[in-house]
């Protein structure tokens, strides 16, 4: 887009820009609390505090606390799938030959 036209469809583009970038931003904010494993960690720490004043049954702190690990197994094995490198063919860099060139 040229700089007459941008600035000639700045009225229109311009807030749905600025919208774009608001959503991004609430998204990235949602995702860092969803992955937030120091959360968990919390809340593990304040469930058996919960259970060792008697506020709740030893029943109950099992069953929270499993929900609690499984979330936290989840949100690890979210974090290692995203830093797993991507497999690449290696044939796909490999130097090009010429043609008519003998192998």
């Amino acid at each position: 887009m040229g700089l007459i036209s941008g600035l000639l469809l700045f009225p229109i583009t311009g807030p749905v820009r600025g919208l774009q970038f608001v959503m991004e931003q609430i998204r990235d904010q949602a995702e860092a609390e969803l992955l937030d494993e120091g959360r968990i960690r919390a809340e593990l720490l304040n469930l058996n505090l919960l259970r060792e004043t008697g506020e709740i049954t030893d029943e109950e702190h099992a069953e929270l606390e499993d929900a609690l690990i499984e979330h936290l197994n989840m949100i690890r094995a979210y974090k290692e799938g995203l830093l797993e490198p991507v497999a690449t063919d290696e044939a796909e860099f490999d130097e090009p030959q010429a043609e008519g060139a003998e192998v």
